[in-house]
């Protein structure tokens, strides 16, 4: 096993070092066996990897992890924080906040970021048949077509967290009114940041996020609890959505959503019409958008 000396979780206030055991706890419960090359042996009695299984594809000792875990009084080098994000399959986004965590400067990954999200947007624009849009982990729209923005108006709204779906959903009044049935929508939203959440526990941005949600909107402060207490949605399967756009009418599309290999934590969805009366209603809208 690897020696690490550098940077002392000790030297850190006892909160940081409680998050960050609490960080890397969920970060190792969302993953399972299979997710890193190992087999799945019985019944588990807790969710995800133990901490000897991580601890070995880290390359580092299982008690010195296991006090990483706790806040011992140890030492993190850069090199391991960085085998420590290859083996929790951390995003971009994790890694900056681990790193931050842990009381070192976070890599640099802007540009990699910027490169790929070219690459995505290239992919979008080139989606002619519906609205198509990509989000990270904490549902704010990366990358989206042209049609995606005549339906979910992102260039046109004011206002802080423009560019978050779920945000957008429970405050804009534009999006109350776009969804023929609101309320399941809402539902599947909640489901869907649900299941993001588990992964991401105690990362700022996320708790950030839900507490603005909570104060800002009563719906959604009853259905995240209600969540808490029912199965959360799962955003890989298909879902049916119907628009109401005062211009088009009803809009009646299924989103087909996955997510990026190279992006885990990323999400695309693309709308494909599911009646004629969509599929020209939609050729209207590419029109428009090319003149």
């Amino acid at each position: 096993m690897l020696p690490f000396s550098t940077n002392s979780i000790a030297e850190l206030s006892p909160s940081h070092r409680r998050e960050l055991g609490e960080f890397l706890k969920a970060r190792r419960n969302a993953l399972k066996p299979e997710d890193v090359g190992l087999q799945s042996t019985g019944r588990r009695r807790t969710p995800g990897l133990r901490r000897e299984e991580l601890a070995l594809i880290a390359g580092v000792g299982a008690t010195w992890y296991t006090w990483l875990e706790q806040g011992r009084d140890i030492s993190v080098s850069r090199e391991f924080l960085e085998r420590l994000s290859r083996s929790l399959r951390l995003s971009s986004n994790d890694i900056t906040y681990l790193f931050s965590l842990a009381g070192h400067m976070p890599p640099e990954i802007t540009e990699a970021i910027s490169s790929l999200v070219d690459d995505v947007q290239a992919v979008l624009d080139g989606y002619v048949a519906g609205p198509a849009i990509v989000c990270n982990e904490l549902y704010e729209v990366i990358a989206f077509n042209d049609v995606a923005d005549v339906l979910y108006r992102f260039k046109s709204h004011p206002g802080p967290r423009s560019m978050n779906m779920i945000w957008r959903n429970f405050t804009d009044p534009y999006r109350k009114q776009l969804y023929v049935s609101w309320l399941e929508m809402a539902e599947q939203a909640v489901g869907f940041l649900r299941i993001s959440y588990a992964k991401h526990k105690g990362r700022r941005d996320f708790e950030a996020l839900i507490s603005d949600l909570l104060q800002a909107s009563p719906e959604f402060e009853h259905l995240w609890l209600e969540r808490a207490r029912r199965s959360p949605s799962s955003y890989t399967t298909p879902c049916p959505f119907k628009f109401h756009v005062p211009e088009l009418g009803t809009l009646n599309y299924l989103s087909v959503r996955f997510t990026l290999p190279n992006r885990p934590h990323w999400w695309a969805s693309f709308l494909t019409p599911r009646d004629e009366q969509t599929a020209t209603a939609l050729s209207s809208v590419r029109k428009s958008v090319a003149r």
